[in-house]
């Protein structure tokens, strides 16, 4: 197992990671400055990225450092959903029995949001994972749901994670309402080269390890064949530990990364 092999207290890539041991990359600090400014503001924000870019990683760390007496958090990764199955896991998020029409799911999800911010000093917050899959119809009643006193007051705040394409579904006419909406916006565009090395170097320290274990060529062959995104660096390293530690490597170098690359290239048709 690599872990005793380099010395690791625990797997150093695991997407599982504790909050205590993220590594705060320019992504990261950019998206944390924008939500404590929507932690203020409420209503609808948006943060976008390619698949495996940190989007849902940043959104948990931001999560995790609020009251839970002050927020009550619901998290949908299910975003392929008709307007109804919509209302009802939301309802069932808020800890609420769904009401069976869709009318009275509505108002019984309002009502909530409403009794949470006038009685309990509670904001709902909810989380849309991958919502590049919503239908139509869904986004439009999710900005219906959150208008309160004729859309003059917000009372919960609706974070949206989507692909980069999904702006250009938001910027059609239809969702134009929903989009003035959106108070703030950002997109993750990955590590840089410099970052890779801190990444790696960061995680692999908390779990542990005493000294480098990645060469520097090979820490360079991570940056360019991750492209930035966190989820593949921590696929290449993590191959490359159970590599190296298969093949008695004490220190991996850009023939393991190659290696690795090679099991990890598309499958041919």
């Amino acid at each position: 197992m690599y872990r005793a092999f380099y010395g690791l207290k625990c797997d150093p890539f695991d997407k599982g990671v504790e909050m205590s041991r993220i590594y705060e990359s320019t992504d990261f600090k950019e998206f944390s400055s924008r939500m404590e400014y929507f932690r203020r503001v409420k209503g609808f924000a948006l943060a976008l990225g390619q698949p495996g870019s940190g989007k849902t990683t940043s959104a948990r760390a931001f999560v995790s450092r609020l009251s839970p007496q002050l927020y009550r958090i619901v998290y949908l990764p299910l975003a392929s959903l008709t307007v109804v199955d919509f209302y009802r896991h939301l309802a069932v998020g808020f800890g609420l029995v769904p009401r069976y029409r869709k009318v009275d799911l509505f108002h019984q999800i309002q009502e909530f949001i409403v009794n949470c911010h006038h009685q309990k000093s509670i904001t709902p917050f909810v989380v849309i994972d991958e919502a590049q899959f919503l239908p139509n119809e869904v986004l439009h009643d999710l900005r219906m749901l959150f208008n309160f006193h004729m859309d003059s007051c917000n009372y919960a705040m609706v974070l949206l994670l989507a692909q980069t394409h999904f702006a250009a579904h938001l910027n059609l006419h239809i969702h134009e309402a929903l989009r003035q909406r959106i108070v703030v916006h950002y997109e993750f565009t990955g590590l840089t080269k410099s970052e890779v090395e801190q990444y790696i170097s960061s995680l692999l320290s908390s779990a542990g390890a005493q000294g480098p274990i990645f060469t520097q060529d090979a820490l360079e062959a991570i940056a360019v064949s991750s492209q930035g995104l966190p989820r593949k660096v921590n696929l290449i390293a993590e191959k490359a530990l159970i590599l190296g530690a298969s093949l008695r490597t004490q220190a991996i170098d850009a023939e393991v990364i190659q290696k690795v690359q090679q099991d990890l290239a598309p499958l041919e048709p």
